[in-house]
């Protein structure tokens, strides 16, 4: 039986990613291994794992994977708080019937997307 998971990113560095990971995003630290590996937690069903690149590979290769972090406020005032603390959005808000969202990347590239959903009806 399956009891979890996570979407291992491979990073460049662990450390950094750690940082921006609990200090940029407010992600919880669940393990963190030096340079081999850490743990974070976005809320209570996603887990994220931080994995060094391998060699002769890229980290945050382009297309081969985007997450999706929901939110429980405004679009814009989320889009606010992090562009304060350093993220950068990589277009406008694409407002939609199924929610709002947000694009941007951690250090390495990885893709990443704030989701607003909308109050149907």
């Amino acid at each position: 039986m399956i009891t979890g998971g996570n979407a291992t990113l491979y990073v460049s560095s662990v450390s950094a990613s750690v940082k921006f990971y609990t200090e940029t995003l407010a992600l919880k630290l669940i393990d963190h291994y030096g340079e081999h590996w850490a743990t974070v937690r976005a809320g209570e069903s996603l887990t994220l794992g931080l994995h060094p690149k391998r060699s002769g590979e890229s980290a945050g290769a382009k297309g081969s994977i985007e997450i999706g972090l929901e939110i429980n406020e405004p679009i814009d005032a989320a889009i606010a708080r992090l562009s304060a603390a350093g993220v950068r959005f990589t277009e406008d808000v694409k407002r939609t019937p199924q929610g709002n969202f947000a694009h941007f990347t951690d250090p390495d590239g990885n893709p990443f997307y704030l989701w607003e959903t909308v109050k149907w009806g």
